[in-house]
């Protein structure tokens, strides 16, 4: 199988408790509007499409030597919108979306090419080390929920082959870190930063580590 099929037993009303305990928690801390501020992040994004896996089971059903070259990372876009709480305390909420991880598969001179592709929203917490204006080190963990889209089967040389891959749809864990520079006197900065998506689309094994810089206004 590409990924474990098996979903993360993260329930609808569990996940509703944790959004709403966050937005309590804004709510409740009443945040200057004029911190709220906007980002993009740009970077790529790595995840393991256990191609041999699945070339190991072209092998077996085809009776042929199956041989395959595969994407190892992909494009990922963010854009989010912050709100601060106080000066080392935050919430982010925001859209994410990768490009397309390809797998290439090639039985007797004949190839086929599978692909996934994932996108989603998350909430987040952000936790800074110093002022929010100064820049420094941060983390943020929260959840998301997103979609891993791909195919059930492949054809090669006219045969097809069931291999067991799929869409799915789910929830999932967020947490990372990295590096803002200090703002600038209209409020915009850089960050660089590292996030582990885990159970995109709400399976087993399908995780994502994201690499990134971003830009904020």
């Amino acid at each position: 199988t590409k990924f474990n099929s098996n979903p993360k037993k993260i329930t609808k009303s569990s996940c509703l408790f944790g959004l709403v305990a966050m937005a309590v928690a804004f709510v409740r801390a009443e945040p200057v509007m004029a911190d709220v501020y906007v980002g993009v992040d740009l970077g790529f994004a790595q995840a393991d499409m256990k191609a041999e896996q699945t070339a190991s089971r072209l092998a077996t059903l085809s009776g042929s030597t199956v041989t395959y070259v595969y994407d190892e990372a992909v494009g990922y876009l963010r854009g989010y919108v912050g709100f601060p709480i106080n000066e080392n305390f935050g919430l982010e909420g925001g859209y994410f979306n990768t490009g397309s991880l390809d797998a290439t598969y090639t039985i007797a001179g004949a190839s086929a090419t599978e692909s996934y592709d994932a996108d989603g929203f998350d909430l987040t917490a952000v936790v800074r080390g110093d002022d929010y204006d100064k820049g420094g080190i941060y983390g943020r963990a929260g959840l998301h929920f997103s979609e891993l889209s791909g195919a059930a089967s492949i054809t090669i040389g006219g045969t097809t082959y069931n291999i067991a891959s799929q869409s799915a749809s789910g929830t999932g864990t967020v947490f990372g870190g990295g590096y803002e520079l200090e703002k600038s006197a209209d409020g915009s900065g850089l960050r660089v930063g590292v996030d582990y998506y885990s159970s995109i689309g709400g399976l087993d094994d399908a995780d994502f580590t994201l690499f990134y810089a971003g830009f904020m206004f």
